[in-house]
């Protein structure tokens, strides 16, 4: 599972828009999205389970998630939806 988790987070990472406002204040903030995802890749559903104070921080964290086309699970993986938890910077000195 960790395998696969790690190849999660640099596609999300690329799907990961940072707002104009956020750029312009030089602000940044951090935002945990869990979601569900189908063992053919595809994003069930999306929530954020630990808000930053910005929203912009927020909707572009789930923007993010919902933006991510993953791959299959590995063979090892259980072929149930399954359910993931990660934290995500988005701000001015975020990679995106």
């Amino acid at each position: 599972m960790s395998q696969y988790v790690a190849t999660l987070r640099p596609i999300i990472q690329s799907q990961l828009r940072v707002p104009a406002e956020l750029r312009a204040m030089g602000m940044s903030g951090t935002a945990t999205v869990e979601f569900e995802v189908s063992p053919s890749g595809r994003v069930i559903w999306a929530r954020v389970i630990k808000r930053s104070p910005l929203g912009a921080v927020n909707r572009a964290a789930l923007a993010a998630i919902k933006r991510g086309n993953f791959p299959p699970f590995l063979k090892k993986m259980p072929k149930k939806n399954t359910i993931f938890e990660i934290p995500l910077e988005v701000g001015a000195d975020a990679n995106d």
